[in-house]
């Protein structure tokens, strides 16, 4: 029973398939070729064909010509059907993301001119088409999201650990691609903003939430929230105003702030709803509590976010350590010894780690600088901060002087700190789960 539901979703791919390219061929004989040929055609439209039907011409062609040998070829094997997804997984993103770009260029086109245009219902009537030509212009979007829903139904009639796995990277590939072009198809509707969006980097990831702001700067307390759409970049963080007009695929977006990445923090839960976080500007200077639709969409964007934050901080402690092996390397020429040794000791419960003397102890008239980290250690001065924010995280490192400290940034993750100190040193030690964060020299 399995095998025969499987064999039938198989031969629907197919079948609808071969009908797909059927009805891009007759758009491109039946208008794009005559609007480029017929004299009768418009003069207003001369050039604009382009604009008009986007890159069906090359959607055709990869169809025709590509994918559907492809499946020809294999239509019968399940695991080699996946395959072909995986394979055009990059060549459909390209062509479906371009052309679903276009599709307010092309329907503002035809708002104006075009399906009131005698020559186009003449060439409606001679494909004998039912439906306007803005009906089939729909079909490239209409496919590229039908292909997700075969291939979830051949999951569901397939049984075979083998199929399984190809046909799971194969609908992950088509998830990924209908994501992405869903994504750019709302970045091209984003207004007002004055930068390059190109600039902000590879977009991750798109969707509305309620926003509340807080600011120091402005000390009115915002208790009721904002409905902000929200477009996640490698770079950047846009915040904008949703705006709706009837007809398909006509929402803009107003652009409002952005806030750099680079710049921000992440704070993973907040109290009082489990589908809010925050991210905030260094020092909590500015504080945006998110919320989203529901727990997993949460949960998705803190991920993104984190992931980005991390990377920031890789990078960041590679710069940190290529200019402290660059400021240090004239020291290191000059003398014979090897860089200082940190010798680990235990002191009862106490773990210390003691630098030897070295040129910057001689400075400061020290013989050697011991790090004792103990319960007596922990103080409860300024500089302890016991409990910022649980599940906090930030790559901003900005507020670090390099000149005071020879140390490669460590920090990773902040929240449920505790600063041990020796009072006899002029270093402090952040831990966390019994693993050193973050060091940097203070001013005793």
């Amino acid at each position: 029973m399995q095998r025969h539901r499987r064999g039938h979703v198989l031969k629907e791919l197919f079948e609808t398939e071969k009908i797909y390219v059927n009805e891009i061929a007759s758009i491109l004989k039946g208008y794009y070729d005559r609007l480029k040929s017929d004299e009768s055609a418009p003069a207003s439209l001369q050039g604009k064909a382009n604009v008009l039907f986007g890159n069906l011409d090359e959607i055709y062609s990869f169809h025709n010509d590509v994918f559907l040998k492809d499946l020809e070829s294999c239509i019968s094997v399940t695991e080699r059907v996946a395959l072909c997804f995986v394979k055009r997984r990059d060549t459909f993103y390209q062509l479906y993301s371009f052309y679903c770009q276009n599709i307010q260029r092309s329907e503002k086109l035809r708002e104006t001119l075009v399906d009131t245009h005698m020559f186009f219902k003449e060439c409606q009537i001679g494909l004998g088409h039912k439906l306007p030509l803005a009906a089939y212009l729909l079909k490239p979007v209409q496919r590229i999201t039908k292909y997700q829903l075969l291939l979830k139904d051949l999951l569901l009639f397939t049984d075979n650990d083998s199929c399984i796995s190809e046909l799971k990277k194969a609908l992950d590939c088509m998830l990924v691609v209908l994501k992405c072009v869903n994504d750019s198809m709302h970045q091209i509707s984003i207004t007002g903003f004055s930068g390059d969006l190109a600039q902000q980097g590879e977009l991750l990831m798109q969707d509305s939430f309620q926003v509340w702001i807080e600011s120091k700067k402005d000390i009115r307390l915002r208790m009721k929230p904002k409905r902000r759409h929200i477009f996640l970049y490698q770079k950047s963080l846009l915040l904008c105003k949703q705006t709706s007009k009837s007809g398909y695929n006509k929402s803009s977006y107003q652009f409002k702030s952005d806030v750099k990445m680079s710049q921000i923090g992440l704070t993973e839960s907040v109290s009082g709803d489990a589908k809010r976080f925050e991210v905030w500007l260094k020092g909590r200077q500015e504080v945006y509590t998110l919320q989203a639709s529901t727990i997993g969409v949460k949960e998705m964007w803190v991920a993104e976010i984190k992931r980005v934050l991390f990377n920031q901080l890789e990078k960041l402690k590679g710069d940190q350590i290529a200019r402290y092996n660059i400021r240090n390397q004239s020291l290191w020429q000059k003398s014979s010894c090897e860089a200082p040794n940190i010798t680990h000791c235990s002191l009862g419960r106490k773990k210390c780690f003691e630098l030897p003397p070295n040129d910057s102890n001689r400075n400061t008239n020290i013989r050697s600088v011991k790090t004792c980290l103990s319960d007596q250690n922990i103080l409860n001065g300024p500089f302890v901060h016991d409990q910022i924010e649980n599940n906090s995280w930030s790559s901003d490192c900005s507020d670090i002087d390099e000149d005071k400290t020879s140390n490669p940034i460590l920090m990773q993750k902040t929240g449920q700190q505790k600063l041990l100190w020796n009072r006899s040193s002029s270093h402090q030690v952040f831990i966390k789960s019994k693993y050193i964060l973050s060091r940097k020299t203070v001013n005793n």
